[in-house]
């Protein structure tokens, strides 16, 4: 199933708010913090659980933030309609799993949800840390927060063999890999847009050995794979992207 009338109204509802927050930046509170409050209402309502929440909402406020880099008015619509797009995809899924709790599709759907809304996150933290010199430590405590959260709502939705006490520890490993990571690419001459891509990878290819281990997929062949992919596709941006003067 790929429509559910609740899930298209809510994501209409994203739509609207995400839109309104462009047009209208001083407003920004007011509005985030009622469609925060639909959002909760909402998810309960469509996937049973409060905690499927978390995703949707960090996918929300990732992209608000992230829209007052975008230079051109056109660009910044394309990708409120995308970014809207992505969130009926993890709140669909979030309703499937409702219906059926071992459902892959949904499954995945809620992982490219989680990609995206982590690039959002680590692109906007990084873009607004150069925009307005703030402090590399309060960067890298955004990104380990954001890590956390989403890393342990993920390990619950792929059902990962781990307890809660588990859960906690790998989602705080995950934080504290990106929190380091972006105190190394602090030093590099890269934009927001390259860094944020840069972080992800790294993020994924963590995130990726962990939920194959623990769902017994784990092989030697694996591990050189996500090294080969990690160290390739880094490469082939960093070799292609703009470098910019150390700040």
């Amino acid at each position: 199933m790929l429509f559910e009338f609740g899930v298209l109204f809510l994501s209409l509802l994203n739509l609207t708010a995400v839109w309104l927050v462009y047009d209208y930046p001083s407003q920004f509170f007011w509005i985030m913090g009622i469609f925060a409050l639909v959002l909760l209402v909402g998810v309960k309502a469509i996937a049973g659980k409060f905690r499927f929440f978390v995703l949707p909402f960090f996918l929300t406020l990732g992209a608000v933030l992230l829209l007052p880099l975008i230079d051109s008015p056109a660009e910044s619509k394309t990708f409120i309609v995308l970014s809207s797009g992505v969130f009926y995809l993890a709140v669909l899924g979030s309703y499937r799993l409702r219906q059926y709790d071992r459902d892959k599709t949904a499954k995945a759907m809620i992982n490219l949800a989680t990609f995206a809304a982590l690039f959002c996150w680590f692109a906007s933290s990084y873009g607004w840390y150069l925009n307005i010199a703030l402090s590399i430590w309060i960067i890298m405590l955004i990104f380990a927060v954001v890590a956390f959260f989403v890393s342990y709502q993920s390990f619950l939705v792929n059902q990962l063999a781990l307890n809660r006490h588990q859960r906690i520890i790998y989602s705080v490993f995950l934080a504290y890999l990106m929190a380091g990571t972006i105190w190394m690419q602090n030093f590099w001459p890269f934009g927001y847009l390259t860094t944020g891509v840069i972080v992800l990878i790294i993020y994924y290819c963590a995130w990726d050995l962990i939920r194959d281990y623990f769902l017994g997929n784990l092989t030697v062949k694996k591990i050189i794979f996500n090294s080969f992919f990690l160290a390739g596709s880094a490469t082939l941006i960093l070799l292609s992207t703009r470098w910019y003067p150390a700040i």
